[in-house]
This record gives C-alpha cells, structure tokens and sequence, in this order.
C-alpha cells in the first residue's frame, strides 16, 4: 500500500516550512528529500514518522506500518554496546545483528560502547540498527553525514540490495551525489517551498 500525502502544511511560529504539500510514495521505490538545510526536509520526515504534529491536510497509508527512523542525531544508548544497541531495538538474533554490523563495517566493534566509537562509527550503527529492524518504512535523515566515501557506496549499495517490493525508503540529503545514486525519484526541495 503506497503512503499518499494530501495538502499537507507545517509552519512554526508562523513561519510556513511546507506548504500544501501532496505526493504518493509508492511501494518498491526509494525517494530523495533534496535540497539545503532549513527547507523542510527534516520537518517532513518527522511528521511522516508521527513525531510531529501538522497543522492541517492528511496522510493514508501509514496504518499499522513498520517504521524504522535514522534520525540526525544517532541515539544511541550510551550504556549498551553496538550490538546491544541494534537487539535493544529490533529484538534480532546475533547472526542478524552482526551481518548488518558487517555492512557498516563494524563487525569488530561490535562490542564497544557508543562512547568509544567516533562520530562516523556511531552513525553506522544508527543505520544497521534501522536496517535491521526491518521497517516497511524506512526513514533516513542526512544517513551519510561523516561517513568516508568508500564505506558511504558500500552501505548504500547494502541498503539498495536489502530493499524489498513491500518497503518504501525515504531520506533526506543535501548532496546530490547521494540523491542520484540512490533515490528512484528526488523531490527537491526550496526555503518555504517543495516543487517537483
């Protein structure tokens, strides 16, 4: 079942960040949020994950729907390992945690604690935690940021390989090479407005 988003605004302090927004995201596919930092894209990310409220329109689609969230901020429990981290939240076996500790290429820090982990690790294992979760929907908020080049192409490749017929991926980015070697379809997005 597609997530069908109908005239749906946002402002904040009467500032208005979106505007009678409407899109279909379909099933099977992977959809960009594109554009610079303060135009709505987070805002959109967590209103579609149910963090937050909406001033008016309405969304279908989103009934009894897995949603896993890579947010900004990593979040992860500091007093849980990379592998605790990942079960805490999906509840998986072993062999599950550490095949998409693998992806990330994090296997051998499986057992370290957030705060042995630099910036760039600790978001690796916010994203195998998303992936391993296994959400039909899958929300990804600047996923890449502080990730070396190499390890970014070998996580997208994992999440373009690990994406089923059933699942919809959105993410939000400001670098356009992420948006065109990812993304099905970009949405771009402008201060105070979305076209397409």
């Amino acid at each position: 079942m597609p997530v069908k988003i109908v005239n749906l605004s946002k402002s904040y302090n009467g500032l208005q960040v979106i505007r009678n927004f409407n899109f279909t995201f379909e099933e099977g596919k992977i959809y960009c949020l594109f554009g610079p930092s303060g135009c709505g894209k987070t805002t959109l990310l967590h209103i579609v994950a149910g963090i937050l409220p909406f001033d008016s329109g309405f969304m279908v689609g989103l009934e009894n729907r897995r949603i896993a969230v890579v947010f900004q901020e990593d979040r992860l429990l500091p007093w849980l390992t990379a592998a605790d981290n990942i079960k805490f939240v999906t509840g998986t076996q072993d062999s599950a945690v550490e095949k998409y500790l693998k992806a990330v290429g994090l296997e051998e820090f499986k057992n370290y604690f957030p705060d042995q982990l630099s910036g760039g690790m600790k978001r690796r294992v916010a994203i195998a935690r998303a992936l391993a979760f296994k959400g039909q929907l899958l929300l990804m908020d600047e996923p890449f940021k502080g990730i070396d080049e190499k390890l970014k192409r070998k996580i997208m490749n994992t999440i373009l390989a690990d994406k089923n017929s059933r699942q919809i991926v959105i993410f939000a980015t400001h670098n356009r090479g992420e948006a065109r070697y990812m993304a099905d379809e970009i949405l771009n997005f402008n201060i105070n407005s979305l076209f397409r």
